[in-house]
């Protein structure tokens, strides 16, 4: 009899032990923390992309969906063909 007691609480504390470690979440990974960005206006980042490229710029639209948010900006060369310039919404640096 004591040996069943024995053998049921070294199962049980196996049991609860392992239910414990599963429970338990170590996250291991450093968390970033994201700078709040607050976008440039649509006509500074027009203005960046008209400085650095021939063409004309035509719009420009913000994607927030994006890390960091960009603006795209459509832009047509001299030879009539219609490219797209990323910008760094945050900063206004022009990424391509």
């Amino acid at each position: 009899m004591k040996y069943l007691v024995i053998v049921f609480l070294a199962l049980s504390a196996l049991m609860f032990n392992s239910a414990e470690a599963v429970g338990v979440r170590i996250d291991t990974k450093v968390e970033r923390k994201e700078q709040p960005c607050v976008p440039i206006g649509k006509s500074a980042a027009m203005s960046a992309v008209a400085q650095q490229t021939d063409g004309r710029v035509l719009s420009a639209s913000l994607n927030m969906n994006r890390r960091p948010p960009v603006y795209r900006v459509k832009v047509l060369s001299k030879s009539g063909r219609v490219s797209h310039v990323l910008v760094n919404a945050c900063n206004g640096r022009v990424i391509s």
